[in-house]
């Protein structure tokens, strides 16, 4: 895979959890309304999927995931919000945020030696 395009999906990750966390935000404001139900997101691996199927080359020259913008799909659940799964949830993007983060450095390091070199 080029140096780009994980640079590509990183972002794209990184959007994904930005919009969950989002969600898990709200689900813990609302905590304590009785009618309020709980949001949830779809799985990064679904929102790739749906980038993949909406592709279109409209240039022999083009590649990748460029000219592609998946949306991170929102929904609600029938159930009502858990605080404890909700803090759950936000340690989980904590993490893959933290491991994004690290990627994309490494990445962006190795790309600079390369440079230098």
């Amino acid at each position: 895979m080029d140096t780009v395009g994980i640079f590509s999906i990183a972002s794209r990750q990184a959007e994904h959890l930005s919009v969950r966390q989002s969600a898990i935000a709200t689900n813990i404001a609302n905590a304590n309304v009785p009618s309020f139900k709980a949001s949830e997101t779809v799985s990064f691996a679904e929102t790739l999927a749906n980038a993949a199927a909406t592709l279109k080359a409209t240039d022999s020259r083009h590649f990748g995931l460029e000219g592609s913008d998946p949306q991170t799909q929102v929904y609600r659940t029938e159930r009502a919000v858990a605080l404890e799964d909700e803090l759950v949830k936000s340690s989980e993007v904590r993490s893959h945020m933290d491991l994004n983060t690290g990627i994309v450095s490494a990445f962006h390091r190795m790309l600079l030696l390369t440079v230098k070199t």
